[in-house]
């Protein structure tokens, strides 16, 4: 059975990244079409083939489930919960009446030099009221983003494409599912 709190589909309020799912899809492809070449044409012993053909079955359930996981959104409504997923294994449904605010960010891609310091990535920033200390931290796969100090922050090559509208677009739904909450308190 289905509660308020936990609806079997939410509203999607930020997509995953189905570019790099493609990429590995096509990564796979090649890899598999490229030993299936080399199986053929040096035909080795049948053992060899069928090991191949294991190491071939397994990348692609590996891939297709990475692939699955980036696709997955990052951030979505189920009715009084804000799901967050920022690992491909996990999500964490957030109360929205400790979620303040969404704002656009950005951080450097990479910290080894000056100059990846000038390079720079959107994000999200999703902002936990400092009241609620039970969800300060999470884990999280760190290229999706980071998870520390109230401060959800998503990275936006994980993500469809972050403008200004889009982050917009998820502050408006914030506010809306807020007063929809303030209406239902008794």
């Amino acid at each position: 059975m289905t509660t308020d709190t936990a609806p079997q589909r939410g509203e999607v309020w930020l997509k995953g990244n189905v570019r790099p799912a493609l990429g590995l899809v096509l990564l796979l492809t090649a890899a598999v079409a490229g030993g299936a070449v080399i199986v053929l044409l040096a035909s080795p012993p049948v053992w060899v083939a069928w090991v191949a053909g294991g190491v071939g079955f397994l990348l692609a359930v590996g891939v297709a489930a990475l692939s699955w996981a980036a696709t997955q959104p990052r951030i979505e409504r189920r009715g009084s919960l804000l799901r967050v997923r920022l690992s491909p294994h996990a999500a964490h449904d957030v109360p929205l009446e400790i979620v303040e605010c969404v704002f656009l960010g950005s951080q450097p891609i990479g910290a080894a030099d000056a100059e990846a310091q000038r390079l720079r990535v959107g994000t999200l920033v999703v902002r936990l009221a400092e009241r609620a200390a039970d969800w300060r931290e999470r884990s999280t796969f760190k290229p999706w983003g980071s998870w520390q100090d109230g401060h959800v922050v998503v990275d936006g090559r994980w993500c469809e494409p972050l403008s200004l509208d889009v982050a917009r677009g998820v502050s408006a739904r914030l506010v809306e599912a807020k007063r929809g909450l303030a209406g239902t308190v008794p």
